[in-house]
């Protein structure tokens, strides 16, 4: 026999597994809204780091360049002074050939 008593427990069971229910829906919504958050927050870090990246990429790659053509310079320079000291010296091409001629064929 059902009593009061026992539709006001099943009154109560029913409220409290829609309740339930209710509750498990606000969590799947809370959890697809953190997990699109998530998302948009990875990709601006990925694109904040792409960007600094790519921005540190060009200015290491300028000093670099900057370097080596200073580099450069300074070897051309110091080439070009001793091609000039050489250049400056007496040269006696007849002596050398002859000691060549001497060494080398005899």
């Amino acid at each position: 026999m059902v009593t009061g008593n026992d539709n006001e427990e099943v009154s109560i069971i029913a409220h409290l597994l829609e309740v339930e229910k209710e509750a498990s829906q606000i969590i799947a919504a809370a959890n697809i809204k953190g997990d699109k958050k998530i998302a948009e927050a990875k990709m601006a870090a990925d694109s904040e780091f792409k960007s600094l990246y790519a921005e540190k990429s060009e200015e290491l790659q300028k000093d670099f360049e900057n370097k080596k053509q200073a580099v450069f310079s300074s070897h051309e320079k110091i080439i070009s002074e001793y091609k000039a000291s050489v250049e400056s010296k007496n040269q006696n091409k007849e002596a050398f050939n002859n000691l060549l001629e001497k060494t080398l064929f005899e």
